[in-house]
């Protein structure tokens, strides 16, 4: 059976699309620094509680902007722990938050890139998997009330 060319253009339409839909646009490139790397003694701070289910949701959200899977932590470097909390836009009004050192997230298989402004990095996670998350959490102390917040008043 021969196909018109009108059936032929349709099938090459089809064919075309469910090949594009495996691949993800990136809006735009993670903003990296050059930043020498923080030894693993570096403490790093995540804010919240870190439950499974918002890691994957902000995880995902990282990948849809900048095409890799990542949270967002801050180094402590330089400072206390409740000067960071302090001083930290992205940390000041948590509740809770988490923390570990970068040896600790390294040692678990995790790559820490130097993005946006210093001291932020992206915790880079290579999936999403139950193995993953789990690695992650083990990476992180329980959660503590967030010093920074206590200290505002």
């Amino acid at each position: 059976m021969r196909l018109r060319p009108a059936e032929s253009w349709v099938r090459a339409q089809a064919s075309l699309s469910l090949t594009l839909d495996r691949f993800r646009v990136v809006i735009k490139p993670l903003p990296l620094r050059a930043d020498v790397p923080p030894d693993d003694a570096t403490v790093v701070l995540r804010a919240g509680l870190m439950a499974d289910e918002s890691v994957r949701r902000a995880a995902t959200r990282t990948f849809e902007i900048y095409g890799v899977y990542g949270l967002s932590i801050e180094a402590v470097i330089g400072r206390s722990v409740t000067e960071a909390c302090q001083t930290s836009e992205r940390i000041a009004n948590y509740r809770q938050v988490r923390l570990s050192t970068c040896g600790r997230l390294r040692g678990e298989g995790f790559a820490l890139l130097a993005s946006f402004e210093h001291p932020h990095f992206t915790l880079v996670l290579a999936d999403l998997s139950e193995l993953t998350i789990a690695r992650l959490q083990v990476s992180f102390d329980a959660e503590i009330p967030n010093p920074g917040r206590a200290s505002r008043g």
